[in-house]
């Protein structure tokens, strides 16, 4: 199945709209539920602030793996929407029915690396250990792996890999003296680290979809608008996202 990829709404029409019916979505949903990828915990607060600001409603935020969140949800967990790392997982959920809507591509994602300045030797160094997310759950840590695999570097075979559960425990393992250097999501560093080549690996590109059993599915397709809306995009840069091509 082709991925499907809608237009962003323009900026002035979602405020309006989200302007207008605040006070209506504040009265009628006490907050709603986001699933969040661990890659995009910290720019979701950021952007789930926004969402209140204009509309009133509290935005909670839950945060795991995909793999992990996706499981949950088709296991009935009350999230409203999913903000995933890849695309297959929410597509699955779109195929199953647990999402009413096609999934929607909402940010590309970009790897870093920490404990180095040059990218070459140091992963070419099978001596120093790496950090990196779980690739059976983690789409983060998929592109890691593809990265190691490249010619020159000492794939994940012959260096000790940590292994997170997610992208977020991957950095803690680094930051604890786990590991030597790091492959993780620039969101959550984006002051520091080298950044890896986009073409070095395959684009992170983040879907999100809705819950069909969510009893905030209005509120739920507003709060997408918002963040596939031109107004969401400084957020998202600033997190090293860059919009869906």
């Amino acid at each position: 199945m082709s991925r499907i990829k809608l237009s962003r709404p323009r900026a002035s029409l979602v405020l309006s709209a989200l302007l207008a019916a605040g006070q209506a979505f504040a009265a009628d949903v006490p907050s709603l539920n986001v699933a969040v990828a661990a890659n995009f915990r910290v720019a979701a607060q950021s952007l789930g602030e926004n969402f209140t600001a204009h509309t009133g409603v509290s935005v909670q935020i839950s945060s795991a793996s995909t793999g992990v969140l996706a499981a949950q949800m088709r296991r009935g967990a009350p999230f409203d929407v999913l903000l995933a790392a890849d695309y297959a997982r929410p597509q699955g959920l779109v195929d199953d029915g647990t999402s009413p809507d096609p999934a929607q591509c909402y940010a590309e994602g970009s790897l870093v690396l920490l404990g180095a300045d040059a990218i070459g030797p140091a992963l070419a160094d099978a001596s120093k250990s790496i950090a990196i997310a779980n690739p059976r759950s983690a789409p983060y840590g998929t592109a890691a792996l593809a990265v190691l695999a490249r010619d020159g570097f000492a794939s994940a075979a012959e260096r000790r890999v940590v292994r997170g559960n997610n992208v977020q425990q991957a950095l803690q393992f680094y930051l604890s003296g786990g590991a030597d250097l790091a492959l993780v999501a620039r969101s959550l560093s984006p002051n520091s680290g080298t950044t890896i080549p986009r073409s070095w690996y395959p684009p992170i590109e983040q879907f999100a979809v809705l819950n069909a059993e969510s009893e905030n599915l209005k509120t739920a397709r507003a709060f997408l608008d918002y963040l596939l809306s031109p107004e969401a995009t400084p957020v998202l840069e600033s997190f090293g996202y860059k919009q869906c091509s």
